[in-house]
């Protein structure tokens, strides 16, 4: 049987046990509490994170969203220069097509005049030849003729003188069928 004194030494090794519980317990709550306030501090440095982050977030979508309507600016302003410039290249083909065609018939021009040159040439040419040919007997001809020319005009004149009159006071001759000298007067 167990007397009292073991009973209230059991007793008291219970209370013992519970206060060693309770100061454990006590340690834990103290740690939990340390524990909740390190947690609360770190949800507090989160959540000013997370709201932080949002921020970036807006401003970034805002950003991005900028972005896209300056690359549609500039692929819409690049896709009007492709435009210009593929009707510049239009314009371009169809002014050289006509330079080269203006160029061709050009050529073909001054070929055809070069060509009725040389025939120009040729006759201009012949026609020298046939000058200069012609030229030699008509020298010859006319050395001729202005030997006979020259034998014929004295003759003529020869003969003029021969049937003209003189005018027996002055000497002048006097022509033909009239019948007072031109100089004088004096009766033929």
């Amino acid at each position: 049987m167990t007397t009292e004194k073991d009973y209230v030494e059991r007793l008291e090794k219970i209370i013992d046990k519970q206060d060693n519980l309770l100061s454990q317990l006590d340690a834990r709550f103290n740690q939990q509490n340390a524990l909740n306030e390190y947690l609360f501090r770190q949800n507090n440095y989160l959540e000013e994170d997370i709201r932080k982050h949002k921020d970036l977030t807006r401003d970034l979508n805002k950003t991005v969203e900028q972005q896209e309507n300056d690359v549609a600016k500039l692929k819409k302003e690049l896709e009007d220069q492709l435009k210009i410039q593929q009707d510049l290249h239009k314009e371009y083909d169809k002014a050289i097509k006509q330079l080269t065609a203006d160029l061709e018939d050009e050529q073909n021009k001054n070929k055809e005049l070069n060509r009725k040159q040389a025939e120009l040439e040729a006759e201009i040419e012949k026609l020298k030849k046939a000058k200069a040919t012609q030229t030699a007997k008509s020298e010859s001809k006319t050395a001729g003729a202005t030997y006979y020319g020259t034998l014929n005009t004295k003759a003529t004149e020869e003969k003029k003188s021969y049937n003209k009159k003189t005018c027996p006071k002055c000497g002048a001759i006097a022509e033909e069928g009239h019948l007072f000298c031109e100089s004088c007067g004096t009766k033929l």
